[in-house]
């Protein structure tokens, strides 16, 4: 029941929760398009995967986004830009200087997995640590 409590009424209300799970969406999308890149290293034709967040996460903290006005800036629209960021998965065109089969590169995919996978487990310790905050609120401990 509290937990219920937290995740429908605190949460909804903290943007940087909301960050943190929009960050391990785009992490775990990340993974999955490295997955295939490797999987389809390959194979003529592929065109490499990738996942664009960062940049969107950006816009919507700038409010560059946001297509409604506001008086102060600390205040939010009736849906925040937050609530509507999706990672942007797109296929990258190979550029020409590009040798193989189809621009692939395993050794920087490998190293590019790797790094997801670290921002991915340091989004959950953070995600972690701030329901852990919240619980003790509550407790009052």
């Amino acid at each position: 029941m509290a937990d219920n409590l937290i995740q429908n009424m605190l949460v909804g209300q903290n943007p940087s929760v909301t960050i943190l799970k929009k960050s391990l969406d785009a992490q775990a999308a990340r993974q999955r398009a490295h997955s295939q890149n490797i999987a389809n290293a390959e194979t003529p034709g592929y065109q490499r995967v990738k996942v664009e967040f960062e940049g969107l996460l950006k816009e919507a903290l700038t409010g560059e986004s946001q297509t409604l006005a506001h008086d102060d800036p600390g205040h939010m629209g009736a849906s925040s830009s937050l609530d509507n960021l999706v990672p942007k998965i797109s296929r990258e065109e190979i550029p020409d200087d590009i040798t193989g089969v189809n621009g692939v590169n395993i050794e920087e995919e490998m190293a590019e997995m790797a790094e997801t996978q670290i921002r991915y487990l340091a989004s959950i310790e953070m995600l972690k640590r701030r329901y852990q905050g919240m619980r003790e609120a509550i407790k009052g401990q």
